[in-house]
């Protein structure tokens, strides 16, 4: 759930065109029927007290399917007997401890060969953001600057959903600001027929781009240009990096910074989340 689930998400899209099984996420309390002793479930929670995952641990456990658990602590970490992967808790919440979250289940991925190594497409995203963190910082403040007062409008091609999602649920949680989210080619069938409801001045459309995008994507987002362009303003915000993993964190990077800024600029404490608390207090009755 929440950014102990992002991670699974971004990883499907990542491996959607080398992985030779179904690969699936689930963000609710229950596990498809299909689940049984020949699936792998992962249960992902940072703080190891999520109750959705925990639920979900159970049914797995039930099915006596294979069970890898991810976690600091928590009762997750007490439940699991074996398969389990405990990874530092030094981030004070999951959404900025993203990595700790992804990477296990690519290294559980690769160790039973269901994936080749990405040794070095991970080393390309490392370098890159080193190279580019002073752009980074620059483009993420010029961002919330666009962003502060309006509804962003995020959209990105089908195989970075996640990221547009991310970059959505990252001005949630830090700027405590509505945002809206969506993928293309669906956008197309859908959502390019919209001009009600926002106006120029208080939304503005934000389109993630990057050079692998595929050339018919290419070529609907300049469609969209024009047709939404008449009645919101369209920034493109153009991806750097080789390979799609670069490219992803690259972006998330991106999503995280300009959240920040947006929260100093809405003058609001990023990393304290009321609502969410009280939402656990008042379950937890």
């Amino acid at each position: 759930m929440g950014g102990s689930g992002v991670g699974a998400d971004i990883l499907r899209n990542l491996l959607k065109a080398e992985l030779r099984i179904p690969f699936e996420v689930f963000h609710s309390y229950e596990l498809p029927a299909y689940v049984d002793r020949k699936t792998l479930v992962f249960c992902v929670s940072f703080s190891g007290n999520t109750e959705e995952p925990l639920a979900c641990f159970r049914q797995a456990e039930k099915k006596k399917a294979y069970v890898v658990s991810i976690t600091t602590n928590g009762r997750l970490r007490r439940m699991a007997k074996q398969n389990l992967i405990v990874i530092p808790g030094r981030s004070p919440m999951p959404r900025m401890a993203l990595a700790y979250v992804c990477l296990p289940l690519l290294i559980v991925l690769e160790g039973l060969k269901l994936v080749k190594k990405k040794n070095h497409e991970l080393n390309e995203a490392v370098f890159l953001l080193k190279k580019e963190q002073l752009r980074l910082e620059e483009k993420a403040k010029q961002l919330a600057l666009a962003m502060r007062n309006k509804m962003p409008v995020i959209y990105a091609p089908e195989e970075l959903q996640t990221i547009a999602y991310r970059f959505r649920t990252e001005l949630n949680e830090n700027a405590k600001q509505f945002a809206l989210s969506h993928f293309l080619p669906e956008q197309n069938h859908n959502e390019i027929s919209v001009r009600l409801g926002l106006k120029r001045g208080n939304s503005e459309i934000f389109l993630l781009r990057y050079k692998g995008e595929h050339k018919r994507v290419s070529r609907r987002f300049s469609i969209l240009k024009k047709i939404m362009g008449k009645h919101f303003n369209v920034t493109e915000i153009n991806l750097k990096g080789r390979s799609l993993i670069a490219v992803t964190f690259y972006a998330l990077q991106l999503a995280a910074l300009t959240s920040y800024y947006l929260a100093l600029l809405n003058k609001t404490d990023p990393e304290e989340i009321k609502a969410i608390e009280f939402l656990k207090k008042e379950l937890g009755k």
